[in-house]
């Protein structure tokens, strides 16, 4: 067998075996940060429309790769704050509310 080979043969074995059924588990375990990063993309997508910008242009504004803008609108991404702070500054829009001491939420019928 060639070296080439050996190395495809070796990264097979490396690599989990991930079923369906293990992602459907992990979905169900990290649902809550999941559905918080699902509704921070759609505010980011939103945003982009609005300010007609591509993913390209974000990417640049933010200083990193056009992949790493995917990964944010995926709605997968375990964002940390610093991410979430330098993306509010570049789109102009706030995309998570921490509710102070002091204040009230109230909910809006549908």
């Amino acid at each position: 067998m060639s070296a080439f080979n050996n190395k495809i043969e070796e990264a097979i074995v490396k690599s989990p075996v991930s079923s369906w059924k293990q992602k459907v588990e992990w979905r169900k375990a990290n649902r809550g940060w999941l559905n918080k990063s699902s509704a921070i993309a759609f505010r980011i997508l939103d945003a982009l429309e609005k300010k007609g910008w591509k993913k390209n242009r974000l990417a640049k504004e933010l200083g990193v790769s056009p992949q790493q803008v995917s990964k944010y609108v995926k709605g997968e991404e375990n964002f940390k704050l610093e991410t979430i702070c330098k993306l509010e500054n570049v789109l102009g829009v706030e995309l998570v509310r921490v509710i102070q001491s002091d204040e009230e939420v109230v909910l809006k019928d549908k």
